[in-house]
């Protein structure tokens, strides 16, 4: 053995006989009732403090999120949206009387999301633009078949992270008599 190891093994004993040694805690109770605790004795007044043995548990790391109680379950990201439909209109539904008005309408989106994504409606092939909002109206929509989807877009680089179903509706509006 060099003298590197040599002097590498003896501070490796040293610290672990070092990391076994308990610590002392001296306590003193003061004339106005209040307990003070130490790890050096400042005066003849403090004690020897009789404390249960610490329990240490293990931290889990701040970045990993589930709502499972398992070990071996995947992490859970809580601005991750599992399931993006449409809910409004439903497929091949026919409109009447709207004024040529249709709403759009995807699930509800959670604060964590909300921050994280938009919604943008893609009608009869065009973009709008992306909102806030699980639900959005469209005026002067003409007579006939369109088809509309949603996209979930991320809003820091506007990448679309889901497609919902294309849904394909009727509009029909009312004859003047």
């Amino acid at each position: 053995m060099n003298k590197t190891h040599l002097l590498l093994a003896a501070w490796l004993l040293s610290t672990g006989a070092q990391a076994k040694e308990e610590k002392k805690i001296y306590k003193y109770t003061d004339e106005n009732g209040v307990t003070h605790y130490t790890e050096t004795k400042p005066n003849d007044n403090y004690e020897e403090a009789d404390l249960p043995e610490l329990s240490v548990v293990p931290a889990r790391p701040a970045d990993t999120y589930s709502n499972t109680t398992t070990s071996d379950a995947e992490p859970v990201d809580p601005a991750e949206v599992p399931k993006f439909e449409i809910l409004e209109p439903s497929q091949e539904q026919n409109l009447w009387g709207t004024g040529g008005k249709v709403t759009v309408s995807v699930p509800e989106l959670t604060e964590a999301q909300s921050f994280r994504y938009q919604v943008q409606v893609v009608l009869d092939g065009e973009k709008q633009k992306p909102d806030d909002s699980s639900s959005q109206t469209f005026s002067n929509i003409s007579r006939g078949e369109h088809q509309v989807q949603a996209l979930l877009v991320e809003r820091l680089t506007n990448k679309v992270k889901k497609k919902s179903q294309v849904v394909t509706f009727f509009m029909h509006q009312n004859s003047k008599k």
